[in-house]
């Protein structure tokens, strides 16, 4: 019995088909990644729920440069003609300076400003009423922070009497923002991620409905869409570079977004800095556990903790 063996030709031909439908296959699963990529980078966009006047605070509306110029940011301020200290409070992704908290951000505002403090509430960019971006977990929203930082001194205020509240993502920005800047003076880091590709790993399915394959391709042409890698944001690493200016940590131990490990691990990477583990808080609901006790526990942080000037 004889066996025929493929001709020269019949294997080229084979390579051929072998390297055509790879080279499709590659192109589907990058072109996915790319999507993917494009998509899970564009913030939503909030209704105005509540302003500070809902709870009784005079407020203006004001719009400022983020530092480097690239987008405009918009915030709510909430003078106090004998401050002279002020509080920047940022919020977490999808959220803004009107609904974060549940909608209480406003109030919380309030009650910082009946506290004595000046209040500058801040849409980062991409969300509420600031300039369309993507956002980048704290990589690029750490500029719209020394933005506000930049028009507060404007205002009069000096370096060392502003401090930052962030919440979730707005709350490794302000890590990254306060790491770069001395001028913030303080520092509340509320839920924030310690770094956020585990985090990314946790929720890539019901974020993507994409299996886990397509996470490392679409953190590669992220590099492409934003610019930058998203890899890189780990606010664990940057934390204790605000030293020896103080960080209050803030993290509830029933929160199921972002558990409380990462707030461990960023209280471990910086040993001088204040922990507070909020029994029974999920994500971003310190607040709402306990106002009062939440509102008392910031303001004598940044009245102990922020230059009188």
């Amino acid at each position: 019995m004889s066996t025929t063996r493929p001709t020269g030709r019949m294997q080229r031909i084979a390579i051929s088909v072998a390297t055509t439908i790879t080279t499709l296959l590659l192109a589907i699963y990058l072109g996915i990644s790319t999507y993917a990529a494009s998509v899970l980078t564009l913030p939503q966009r909030d209704e105005v729920v509540n302003t500070p006047a809902t709870f009784g605070a005079r407020f203006e509306d004001v719009r400022f440069p983020a530092r480097g110029g690239d987008v405009e940011i918009a915030a709510w301020y909430l003078p106090q003609p004998v401050a002279s200290r002020a509080v920047i409070l940022v919020h977490g992704k999808d959220s803004s300076r009107s609904t974060e908290f549940e909608g209480r951000f406003s109030e919380f505002g309030a009650r910082l400003q009946e506290r004595g403090f000046a209040v500058l509430m801040i849409d980062l960019r991409g969300h509420g009423a600031s300039s369309d971006a993507r956002f980048s977990f704290g990589l690029a929203e750490r500029r719209d922070i020394l933005g506000a930082v930049d028009w507060l001194m404007a205002q009069g205020f000096h370096a060392g009497s502003i401090g930052v509240l962030g919440v979730s993502m707005g709350a490794a920005s302000a890590i990254g923002a306060a790491a770069a800047d001395p001028a913030i003076g303080a520092l509340v880091a509320d839920c924030s991620y310690a770094e956020i590709e585990p985090l990314m790993q946790r929720h890539w399915n019901a974020a993507s409905g994409l299996p886990d394959i397509f996470l490392p391709s679409t953190l590669f042409m992220g590099r492409f869409v934003l610019g930058m890698d998203l890899a890189t944001a780990r606010p664990v690493t940057e934390i204790d570079d605000i030293a020896p200016r103080t960080v209050l940590i803030i993290h509830g131990d029933a929160d199921a977004f972002t558990p409380v490990e990462h707030g461990r691990a960023l209280a471990a990477a910086a040993p001088a800095a204040e922990y507070w583990e909020v029994p029974g808080a999920g994500h971003a609901r310190s607040y709402q556990v306990d106002p009062q006790q939440y509102v008392d526990r910031v303001a004598t942080f940044f009245l102990q903790h922020l230059r009188l000037t």
